[in-house]
């Protein structure tokens, strides 16, 4: 063999195998390939960047009111409440329910109600009143409370306002104290008794002009006129009330 030839038969080799290499990993490459398409892949990792924020939803107009029918002991809130309720089509919550076995024991004795008393009753209320179960028929309240001082009244306007969707309105039921010392001593079986009117009204703060979200009806004349004029103020709110 010449010189010449054997250079051209090494010339030859080599270019076989760079060939053979190649074509060994593009085998390999592809059967990597293969088997990476078979296997599964960990989730791609995005920049806060890429992500699309969700677009902000509206917050809603709608909300929830509470109606406290309110006054001293016989002047007519549980049946003003229960007639309200109906006639609206509105839950009724009876407060005095929520008054411990203490406060009822002394009111049963004509004792009046301190304001400790009276603290931890209208915490337990104002707690069911902002935080009850909502469902269809039940977003509004009709709620009998004595509500008889400012800050008793204050105390239920602050807690609601707390609560964010809540708009808390009063419906004052108004009497002179003899009128309903004679009612109180005419019902049966209710454990406020004639003697608790006289302590009522010593601490009764009848509400002022300032206190806007108050309704006064006078229950100086007969159920059917209370209720009347009743429905027809609270109607009268309702349909003022801003969505």
């Amino acid at each position: 063999m010449t010189s010449s030839q054997f250079n051209a038969k090494l010339v030859t080799d080599k270019l076989s195998l760079t060939v053979s290499s190649v074509s060994n990993k593009v085998t390999t490459q592809q059967q990597l390939l293969a088997r990476r398409s078979n296997t599964p892949q960990p989730p791609e990792i995005y920049k806060m960047s890429d992500l699309k924020r969700p677009e902000a939803k509206p917050v809603p107009k709608d909300h929830r009111w509470i109606l406290f029918v309110s006054g001293p002991t016989a002047s007519g809130k549980t049946s003003v409440a229960k007639f309200i309720a109906e006639k609206l089509n509105l839950k009724f919550v009876e407060g005095d329910d929520f008054h411990p076995k203490t406060n009822i024991e002394k009111m049963s004795h004509g004792q009046p109600l301190t304001d400790e008393d009276r603290y931890g009753w209208l915490q337990a209320l104002h707690e069911h009143a902002t935080h009850h179960p909502i469902g269809p028929g039940t977003e509004h309240l009709v709620v009998t409370c004595s509500a008889l001082k400012r800050q008793y009244r204050d105390m239920l306007r602050e807690g609601s306002d707390k609560a964010g969707d809540l708009r808390v309105h009063f419906l004052h039921l108004d009497a002179p104290e003899e009128v309903l010392t004679k009612r109180a001593a005419a019902r049966k079986g209710h454990f406020a008794g004639p003697a608790l009117v006289h302590s009522q009204f010593e601490a009764l703060e009848r509400p002022m002009e300032d206190e806007k979200d108050v309704l006064i009806v006078s229950v100086d004349q007969s159920v059917e006129d209370v209720q009347k004029e009743a429905l027809g103020r609270v109607k009268e709110l309702l349909d003022d009330d801003p969505e």
